[in-house]
């Protein structure tokens, strides 16, 4: 007896999952990405994508005042941070 094309996939997918060779996906059959890497922002705590550096600049800027760029993200700036720490242990 042929076997439908619904079975078929159904039968693949489980021999998938038991191999554990089966990508993750969405009902509608797309596959599920990969969650990007973020960063929490250490006065707002929002969180946004640490990849796109010009954004965590921007983010920083709304802050205003004294809240630059390597107090919200210290992980992300850690070179501008430590600069004028530096500075500082040089001086005395």
């Amino acid at each position: 007896m042929p076997i439908s094309k619904k079975d078929r996939r159904t039968r693949d997918q489980k021999k998938g999952d038991a191999a554990g060779t089966r990508v993750a996906v969405k009902p509608n059959g797309n596959p599920v990405k990969a969650p990007k890497a973020t960063s929490l922002c250490a006065n707002c705590k929002k969180e946004i994508v640490n990849t796109y550096l010009k954004q965590l600049e921007v983010h920083a800027e709304t802050h205003g005042g004294e809240w630059t760029k390597e107090k919200c993200w210290p992980k992300e700036f850690p070179a501008a941070a430590a600069a004028p720490a530096a500075e500082a242990s040089a001086s005395t």
